[in-house]
């Protein structure tokens, strides 16, 4: 699949915001009820808006999962994921994420940690929420000699578009420390691997098998069981032996995570662990045969 930028104006409106492909439908065809799960999903397509920052507490999930020296599939999200195994000492990082504008956020952290000064670099970020024009960004022409040359183009083209305003904005708790931010600018020295895949079809898109799988909090928006066994079993294929995936994290266990953990429990060649600390929890499937 390759970025059009004609299609993917379509899913922004004059004043620059996103509109869902279900609002859209919702808009057309006023007598049909959507369901709520139809309505989650919506809100993520491939040109949905990336997220400044996460809003996990990566530190935790770092401690937990171990990935130094490990090979790492993660979502790309705001980009802070791929760049927390980094920093974490991850050998191998491959990224997937449903919306080209993940890959887009993570190339301009990941050029802006390579030309940028910690201050500047969160000045940089701040700056992102907002920004209808890469013009509106503070530090980027610092950062646009780094970049790959189709993510310069790409943020060109959507000139008038948000397509950095996902989420509810900055979470500085989570923004790098110094000596995290130093480590960053030791290991990053290039792009980062992107597969632009959804999850259900990220499967059909790997070639080799990881110690980590990073999902996130992607089964969050499934709501149907059937389908969290479903891909879990399809990449049970591209993870080594003791491996594992990150089913979900959040700050307290809810029906969410018990639903995600009676759906993982169906695959069978598995263990499931809650790791827990005071303000975070996180599920994890680890690969036993």
């Amino acid at each position: 699949m390759n970025f059009c930028p004609r299609i993917a104006r379509e899913d922004y409106n004059s004043r620059g915001d996103y509109i869902p492909a279900w609002r859209k439908y919702a808009r057309m065809h006023k007598s049909v009820k959507l369901s709520e799960m139809e309505c989650d999903l919506g809100n993520f397509g491939a040109y949905s808006p990336a997220y400044i920052t996460t809003n996990e507490d990566w530190r935790f999930a770092m401690h937990e999962l171990n990935p130094k020296n490990k090979s790492v599939l993660t979502v790309a999200g705001s980009g802070d994921q791929p760049i927390a195994f980094a920093i974490a000492g991850a050998r191998n990082i491959d990224t997937f994420d449903t919306s080209f504008f993940a890959d887009v956020i993570m190339n301009m952290k990941t050029s802006a940690i390579q030309t940028l000064n910690l201050d500047e670099y969160n000045l940089f970020i701040s700056g992102l929420a907002d920004a209808k024009s890469v013009r509106d960004i503070p530090q980027y022409e610092k950062i646009a000699g780094k970049c790959p040359r189709e993510t310069i183009i790409a943020t060109k083209q959507m000139h008038g578009c948000k397509i950095f305003h996902n989420g509810i904005g900055l979470y500085k708790e989570y923004m790098p420390t110094e000596s995290e931010y130093k480590t960053a600018q030791e290991v990053i020295k290039q792009p980062i691997n992107f597969i632009w895949s959804d999850l259900q079809n990220l499967h059909s898109h790997l070639n080799k098998k990881y110690d980590v799988i990073y999902l996130s909090n992607i089964f969050e928006y499934f709501r149907d069981g059937t389908k969290i066994t479903n891909v879990l079993n399809n990449l049970e294929n591209f993870l080594n032996v003791n491996g594992q995936i990150m089913l979900y994290t959040s700050w307290v266990h809810t029906h969410v995570s018990e639903a995600i953990v009676e759906a993982a429990k169906k695959c069978g060649w598995g263990t499931i662990k809650s790791h827990e600390i005071k303000n975070a929890v996180m599920l994890t499937l680890t690969k036993t045969r």
